[in-house]
């Protein structure tokens, strides 16, 4: 069992620290466009970018082209007579301490690098925008050396671009702000058509469903998962710690296993941020922990019909046990 158990948190943290999406500037889930070559590809960066170089020396526009450059090449999409050329801008980058990341790995947070590409006709008039998201947390000695978290860096965009260059994004690696493009049921749908155990609480208004960006805590991967979260059957649950941890799951028993999934990765508790399509996260600590009680007690009450109700923490306890 331990073997087993090895293997998923092993699993969790692969997730969890490292990933790659594609936000596209229509906010689009689909694209229409798609290039069969590219003349050239310049990278540069913004000037708030330019700031960050002096904490972060590893990074490298030249290093980063090189990568573009030997995937297309590879792929035999960089030709001297293309009608496109490929414009990239690094928007937001962060790397690690060698130290830090052999040392702490992803409890020093993620190594990542943001930027927007533009595709240009010969006249310099864009046809398509997107922006790129890669980011990497795994350390240790294998892990956190200077050249494995950079090479996956570089590569992890480079493969991104290109993907979306030529119309062969995969779906789940698309970020969207849209909640009509990500949803799979209409918004209208009734609370009591959930299959969840417990009734789902009022909306808190805390952010629209769609804004992953004013999730608190957490960190990138965590938001853009959240979107991934957002095409998922329901019922579904999405809960956070203020420690950074997360998790989702989807079923019947989502909440419970979702906070099972989240309280395995951290000291700290955690509390629903949405349920289906509904944000029920409180800012004031006492409304967060009435809304957590309130729900396992339901979820409680429905499995021991007909017996003593069992206490609210009893319900995650067991799914742990079960977990084990």
């Amino acid at each position: 069992m331990l073997k087993y158990g090895g293997s998923v948190l092993l699993a969790v943290f692969i997730l969890t620290g490292c990933a790659g999406t594609v936000h596209r500037d229509n906010n689009a889930l689909k694209s229409n466009f798609a290039a069969d070559s590219v003349s050239e590809v310049e990278v540069q960066m913004t000037d708030e970018a330019q700031k960050l170089q002096t904490d972060n020396t590893q990074f490298s526009t030249n290093d980063l082209l090189g990568y573009i450059e030997r995937k297309l090449d590879g792929q035999n999409l960089l030709k001297n007579n293309a009608p496109y050329r490929l414009q990239v801008t690094v928007t937001r980058f962060r790397i690690r301490s060698a130290f830090s990341a052999v040392m702490w790995g992803i409890m020093a947070g993620t190594d990542s690098v943001e930027g927007k590409v533009r595709v240009l006709d010969r006249d310099g008039k864009q046809v398509h925008s997107f922006d790129v998201s890669a980011s990497y947390g795994l350390g240790g000695l294998a892990g956190g050396q200077d050249g494995m978290r950079m090479n996956w860096l570089y590569g992890k965009f480079a493969e991104l671009t290109i993907a979306e260059l030529t119309g062969k994004t995969e779906f789940t690696n698309v970020k969207t702000d849209r909640k009509d493009a990500v949803k799979s049921k209409s918004t209208t749908e009734a609370k009591s058509t959930s299959k969840h155990l417990f009734t789902i609480p009022d909306d808190s208004n805390f952010a629209p469903l769609e804004n992953a960006d004013a999730i608190p805590y957490v960190n990138q991967h965590a938001k853009d998962s959240y979107a991934l979260y957002l095409t998922r059957q329901k019922p579904r649950a999405y809960v956070i710690a203020d420690s950074g941890a997360w998790a989702y799951r989807v079923g019947k028993d989502a909440l419970t296993n979702a906070l099972v999934a989240c309280e395995s990765r951290t000291q700290s508790t955690c509390y629903p941020y949405a349920i289906d399509d509904h944000v029920v996260w409180q800012t004031d600590d006492v409304a967060r922990n009435a809304i957590r009680r309130k729900v396992l007690a339901e979820i409680a009450a429905g499995q021991n019909a007909g017996r003593a109700v069992q206490s609210t923490e009893t319900v995650v306890q067991k799914a742990q046990q079960t977990e084990k």
